[in-house]
């Protein structure tokens, strides 16, 4: 790739640009793998809740099986416990779910932190590129003057042969 002093500007405004976009989505989605683990949690929280109402209430029902409770109580007792078991297997599906959502908005997030890196890296080295095109310039400029230098202190008969 040879250095074109034309196209700088308007390449690393757009390599810029690009890096301010990549970089703001990678923002959101930073924001939104935050927002996620917090839901997950959430939803951790209240499995945890469920899964410690059940196991009260099933001691409540062991303990109503070995006392003189009505059949009708302990009934409904179990009844209860059941529907709250299966509040339980609702629960764990949907922090199952939300594990799933967490792990598919950390790779997103992961693929746009890759990318707003990516053009990190364009840009720098657009940027050496640019520096190492200028000093190219710079010492044929300075090549060139010397030459001409030189030449004035050639004797003329050199001086038209060289031309």
């Amino acid at each position: 790739m040879t250095f074109d002093p034309t196209l700088g500007p308007q390449r690393l405004q757009t390599l810029q640009t690009l890096h301010t976009q990549a970089a703001e989505a990678s923002q959101t989605a930073a924001q939104a793998v935050g927002k996620q683990q917090q839901t997950l949690r959430a939803a951790q929280a209240k499995l945890e809740q469920l899964q410690g109402y059940a196991a009260q209430y099933r001691q409540q029902m062991q303990a109503a099986g070995t006392t003189a409770t009505p059949w009708s109580q302990v009934r409904d007792l179990r009844g209860f416990v059941q529907r709250i078991e299966a509040a339980v297997a609702a629960q764990q599906a949907e922090v199952q779910r939300q594990q799933h959502v967490l792990a598919e908005r950390s790779a997103q997030w992961a693929a746009a932190r890759q990318r707003e890196k990516a053009f990190e890296v364009l840009i720098e080295q657009y940027q050496a590129q640019q520096r190492q095109g200028q000093k190219i310039s710079a010492i044929k400029s300075l090549q060139d003057w010397a030459l001409r230098r030189a030449s004035q202190f050639l004797p003329s008969s050199q001086q038209q042969s060289d031309a």
